[in-house]
């Protein structure tokens, strides 16, 4: 699912000096054949004139690949553009991608009138350095907007390791401290090997697992690092990022290691519980009491009586998972898998 990412299939985006020297080379190594009974300098000017447009055309090719295959930005999903404005600044990749497609125009401006000066020229040698001047001033065009490509390049590094996520397909969040059981689940219900992948700010990784419902669909998302402690310990990235995560979230599952194996006490849980709570108030919220095979049994007594409507799982045997995700499945509104995937990728061909 990972090509759901709208950023996973940009091309290779060339810095200005690997554009400059790939175009370069293309067009030198260009070969014109003509016919011997032509003059020198009419072969000159054919020659000259071939190579001037391919390096022109090579150029504006790599230039295309930095602008017009990347996504547009004021179509992407909201979670995709809340992420987008987290890692890069949506206004600077706005700009950076505006400069470097306004050169465009300059570009054919400079090789329309080299070739018009190439037509009329009747010396050989003033052909080719009427060619090298072209080729150069374009070059120092590619040059000016140099750190705009570069900009690009390190955004497209950036949001191409996002997690392939359909936003269109309902999904499942699991939130709770680390060890608690949240990764364990996804691997344990998910159809296929979960997805791994890891948001550039946070250097721990988010997992995507995909259940399948008859001929539907359904997302479950572990979130590392953003879910999982307290409000107060959480920095300005972490926050926006928890902002990107209520565009995807339509059910969450709030995992509670009553044993406190998991290194923190049962009152810590319930305070992070009654956050994420807060940062999610339309969204529906299963509580599931995990390890429960381990657990002593006044502390489950003592969980069972704060929760108790809570799902009881042991999560590393699968026990209880089937009535928690069937319930959990309720309360999004499925729509057939293929339609969902359908729709998706049609609004990116649209870009």
């Amino acid at each position: 699912m990972r090509q759901l990412n709208p950023f996973a299939n940009i091309p290779t985006i060339m810095t200005a000096e690997e554009i400059i020297e790939f175009a370069h080379n293309r067009s030198t190594r260009l070969s014109m054949k003509s016919s011997l009974r032509m003059k020198r300098v009419e072969r000159t000017r054919i020659r000259e004139i071939s190579r001037l447009k391919e390096f022109t055309n090579q150029v504006k090719t790599k230039m295309n690949d930095a602008v017009e295959k990347f996504p547009s930005i004021d179509r992407l999903h909201p979670f995709y553009l809340e992420l987008s404005e987290i890692l890069i600044g949506n206004d600077k990749l706005k700009q950076s991608l505006g400069a470097v497609n306004n050169c465009k125009p300059t570009i054919d401006d400079i090789t329309d009138k080299h070739i018009q000066a190439l037509k009329l020229s009747q010396d050989h040698r003033q052909m080719k350095k009427t060619r090298r001047a072209a080729k150069g001033r374009i070059s120092s065009i590619l040059r000016a907007t140099a750190k705009n490509l570069d900009f690009i390049i390190e955004a497209k590094k950036a949001l191409s390791r996002l997690p392939g996520i359909a936003p269109n397909i309902p999904s499942i969040v699991c939130a709770g401290f680390p060890n608690v059981g949240k990764s364990t689940l996804v691997r344990k219900v998910s159809t296929a090997e979960p997805e791994i992948a890891y948001y550039p700010f946070t250097t721990r990784r988010v997992i995507i697992g995909h259940l399948r419902v008859g001929n539907q669909s359904v997302q479950i998302v572990d979130t590392p690092g953003i879910l999982d402690r307290p409000m107060a310990e959480r920095n300005e990235i972490e926050l926006q990022a928890i902002t990107a995560l209520k565009y995807l979230a339509n059910v969450i599952i709030f995992m509670i290691d009553p044993s406190e194996a998991c290194g923190w006490t049962f009152d810590q849980q319930v305070t992070l519980l009654n956050e994420v709570q807060k940062m999610f108030p339309l969204n529906p919220i299963l509580i599931a009491l995990n390890k429960i095979d381990i657990t002593p049994p006044e502390q489950l007594e003592k969980a069972r009586s704060k929760f108790p409507n809570a799902y009881e799982i042991i999560a590393v045997e699968g026990t209880g998972l089937d009535e928690l995700l069937k319930d959990a499945v309720d309360e999004v509104d499925l729509k057939p898998m293929q339609e969902s995937v359908k729709d998706y990728l049609a609004s990116l061909s649209r870009e």
